[in-house]
């Protein structure tokens, strides 16, 4: 049944003239999300005046004294400059006509707002040399799959309707196990049967499932082997295309307002079609007026042109505005509420809702339509917010499903309605930066935002979290994105200090001293950032060209003027320990703060003198006999210092122990850490106590690390774990071929002597070699023994004596054959073959060998035997 309600013909009184006394605030209101505005009946405690919708742009109306309207020019409103407390909670009721500002930028370290893909949980699993790696606390290597370890298996023949559990019940029947997780059921390609994928870590699980099933009658489902995906992972590194987007119209209603006047009515009209008027902050389609002697769509008037209103008596001179798209939850005071009253219509009725599916159904039959495309790892369903489309998001765990998706759902018939869904494929990549180095690249990014956003690409910087922003690009086509995403990381990588091929560097530079604060000038007097890697003795400069041709002269002329060399002072137990209580800063206050240095990592202790070799006996006589330690505080007393370099940290990171680094020296201890033997352990040293040892969790290396350092730091404690298991785990033997394999185990070596195992054969995925898990060696079509025997020195003297004596083997059986006289047609006497001497090409008779020697050799070779003629 349509909603109609009935206005009265005057104007009704101004809405602050409305009922409140004795009635409670309206919570709605205060929570930012009342949608009855001054239709409300509970008063709203912060709306001090109302500004109502005018008839067009820049004209406003306020109610006088006497209750009725009256336009005038508003005043200027100081409240503007106010932000609106209800925005900041995330959503204001009157949109554009709040007096307060909306346009207020939020302080960015708020920290508010968070990439969707950083706060989704993350499973430490990366692709690696061809392998799955997983990764536990302190970036320690818990498990690595390769794809040698899976097998898969495509069942046919099942019934159209089958789900994962039948699939799962069918399999544990058979006397196998295996998770749901495991199996994806693809869509039938017949009216008939539908068939399922099923991929387990077992590499003898399809042949076992075939076997099986290969046992049943013809009408049953049977089973063939297939190759096994490998499950897909992600990282920063690559362009990810597992997101897509899907949308649907909101319902909606059709709404005819009733007028007693043709000159109000087109007013209307023209307030909506502008988008002056709109209902619930959304614009809504109008159409022109019609009048008494006009047909208006929907039959809503009577001959004489007097308008239907259900029980209620007529207008002798109706005009109709019919409004279209009108979102179904409005009701007549949503539909009013931006119309002056001088322009209020006499009657308001309202159609029914286009569906009438409740959103959770509608995110249900959605998400049911992505399951069958693949598997999905997130799903975000669609909600309540501006707009007129419902919006959700899906992260598939494949590409290819996702690729999927897009093509056959995209612009499909709703399950619920009539409209359309839309499906879009979305490709992004994401890269995680320290704040300092964003704020020199910026302006640099700015100026390619217009390029991107003409290729349709969105790029977006997300607010600093511990020092780092998270920036992302999305876009529909993967090249535009990989290209800007190229784009992003030229300009955050920066320009390597060179000069004739090698890295301009300088003793001086590693340390805080007056070299540095020289440094720490010239990145103010130009606008870059100077980017210390010590580890690698490199200089990185981040900004305009320009500026940063100029730092590279001047750092140039900086490094010539440090005539320092730099001397390494190995501390045992006893010397750290004094080190720690006072030694490092009697020595930097006897030969100069800038002049000294700690570099305490995993496996390595020791101060780092720049200066003179005066310098260095100097330190070195303090450190053994202790002098003026006990004149010192503790170095450990100092909580603002950094664990590693003994200085106040420079952009610190706090860990979970409470312990502070610099940013760099954190990521040098990461890297350290894997390349000595993960876990990374926090290296604070505590006197006589030792090192503090806290294992590192992931969570804080994903925090506190950049995109590029953390993806380095987890392949560096791979490679370490393959050094520490190379009897498991080898490297293809193809020079530069970077993939890897499992070694067989002794068992299965043993069984392979035997003959050619198919199962123990690594067919590189890089190289295309096939080579021998067993032995290690590439050796197709031959046995281990074979190879072996080939590859021995008893075997060269053999061929070498066969060769002297005219020794053949037969090409088809192996045995040795000894030609001693007559024509180059030879028989073997093991398996009768007929073969031709010179090439050793075989047939199965006499005649075709002499006319094969005719052609290919010009005789048949009884010219070398003269005698026998």
């Amino acid at each position: 049944m349509n909603d109609t309600v009935r206005l009265p013909f005057v104007s009704p009184p101004p809405s602050d003239s409305r009922p409140r006394h004795g009635l409670p605030p309206c919570k709605f209101f205060s929570q930012g999300r009342c949608r009855n505005g001054s239709a409300c009946p509970f008063p709203h405690p912060e709306e001090d005046g109302r500004t109502h919708g005018g008839i067009g742009p820049g004209t406003t109306t306020t109610t006088s004294v006497s209750g009725r309207p009256s336009f005038t020019t508003p005043p200027v409103d100081t409240r503007a400059q106010v932000p609106c407390r209800f925005l900041l909670r995330g959503f204001c009721v009157k949109g554009e006509r709040c007096p307060f500002a909306h346009d207020m930028q939020q302080d960015d370290t708020d920290g508010v707002e968070q990439d969707e893909e950083d706060s989704a949980p993350e499973n430490w699993c990366r692709e690696l040399r061809g392998a799955l790696v997983y990764f536990g606390d302190g970036a320690v290597v818990t498990k690595v799959s390769l794809p040698s370890d899976f097998s898969a298996v495509r069942i046919s023949g099942l019934p159209r309707d089958a789900t994962v559990s039948h699939v799962v019940d069918l399999i544990t029947s058979h006397g196998l196990a295996v998770q749901e997780s495991c199996v994806r059921i693809s869509a039938p390609m017949d009216n008939a049967s539908c068939s399922a994928d099923v991929r387990v870590e077992d590499p003898q699980f399809s042949k076992r499932l075939c076997g099986k099933l290969a046992t049943n009658d013809l009408d049953y489902p049977k089973a063939v082997s297939i190759r096994a995906p490998m499950p897909q992972t992600t990282n920063y590194r690559r362009v990810d295309s597992r997101k897509v987007y899907c949308s649907w119209h909101k319902p909606s209603q059709t709404v005819w307002l009733n007028f007693g006047s043709e000159f109000i009515a087109r007013r209307v009209s023209k307030g909506f079609s502008a988008g002056h008027f709109k209902v619930l902050n959304q614009e809504v389609r109008c159409k022109e007026p019609t009048g008494p002697s006009q047909p208006a769509r929907g039959g809503r008037y009577a001959r004489a042109g007097r308008l239907r209103y259900g029980r209620s008596g007529g207008n002798h001179l109706a005009w109709t505005v019919m409004l279209f798209d009108v979102p179904a939850l409005a009701r007549p005071g949503d539909i009013t509420k931006d119309i002056c009253d001088e322009l209020a219509p006499r009657h308001v009725e309202l159609g029914g809702p286009s569906y009438d599916v409740d959103l959770t159904t509608a995110n249900t039959s959605i998400e049911s339509l992505l399951l069958k495309a693949g598997p999905l790892e997130r799903w975000e369903s669609g909600i309540e917010g501006a707009g007129k489309r419902f919006k959700a998001k899906a992260w598939f765990v494949n590409d290819a499903d996702a690729r999927q998706a897009a093509m056959s759902l995209n612009n499909t018939t709703l399950p619920f309605n009539n409209g359309k869904l839309t499906v879009q494929l979305v490709h992004s990549a994401r890269l995680k930066v320290p704040s300092r180095v964003y704020n020199v690249v910026e302006p640099g990014i700015n100026r390619h935002e217009e390029a991107w956003a003409k290729q349709h690409l969105v790029y977006k910087a997300y607010p600093p979290i511990h020092g780092l922003r998270v920036l992302k690009l999305e876009g529909e086509a993967s090249e535009d994105v990989a290209k800007a995403k190229a784009t992003l990381e030229e300009m955050i990588d920066g320009e390597v200090l060179m000069k004739d091929g090698k890295a301009i560097w300088s003793p001086s530079f590693a340390v805080n001293g007056q070299t540095y604060e020289k440094m720490k000038q010239l990145e103010q007097k130009l606008g870059i950032l100077i980017v210390r890697d010590k580890r690698r003795c490199r200089l990185r400069l981040l900004g305009p060209r320009p500026q940063c041709q100029q730092a590279q002269d001047a750092l140039t002329e900086l490094s010539k003027t440090d005539s320092s060399s730099t001397h390494v002072i190995e501390l045992n137990a006893q010397q750290l320990s004094r080190a720690i209580k006072g030694g490092y800063q009697a020595i930097a206050a006897a030969i100069g703060r800038d002049k000294v240095s700690v570099d305490i990592t995993p496996g390595r202790q020791r101060i780092l003198v720049m200066g003179s070799e005066r310098d260095f006996k100097v330190a070195q006589r303090m450190l053994q006999s202790g002098e003026l330690a006990s004149q010192v505080k503790q170095e450990g007393d100092s909580i603002s210092d950094c664990a590693i370099c003994w200085t106040e940290a420079e952009n610190p990171v706090q860990t979970a122990c409470k312990h502070v680094y610099c940013a760099s020296c954190f990521e040098n201890l990461c890297l350290d850490g894997v390349n000595s033997g993960p876990p990374v352990r926090c290296q604070r040293h505590a006197g006589d106590a030792g090192t503090c040892g806290e294992v590192v969790s992931l969570t804080e290396l994903q925090a506190h690390l950049p995109s590029a350092a953390l993806e380095d730091i987890l392949e560096a404690a791979f490679l370490t774990h393959l050094r520490h298991n190379l009897n498991q785990l080898k490297n293809c033997p193809t020079p530069d071929c970077g993939q890897i394999y499992r070694a067989a185990k002794a068992s299965e070596h043993q069984d392979s002597a035997a003959g050619t195992d198919e199962s123990l054969l690594f067919k590189c995925p890089s190289c295309v070699k096939a080579v021998c898990t067993a032995c290690n060696a590439s050796h197709d079509g031959q046995t281990c023994a074979e190879y072996h025997y080939l590859a021995s020195d008893d075997y060269k003297a053999l061929k070498a004596l066969k060769a002297e004596s005219g020794i053949k083997d037969c090409p088809k059986c192996g045995v040795m054959i000894q030609k001693s006289f007559g024509c180059n047609h030879m028989t073997c006497t093991a398996c009768n073959a007929h073969i031709c001497w010179v090439c050793l090409e075989t047939f199965s008779s006499g005649p075709p060998v002499y006319a094969h020697m005719g052609q290919k050799h010009g005789g048949i070779g009884i010219g070398y035997y003269p005698g026998l003629a």
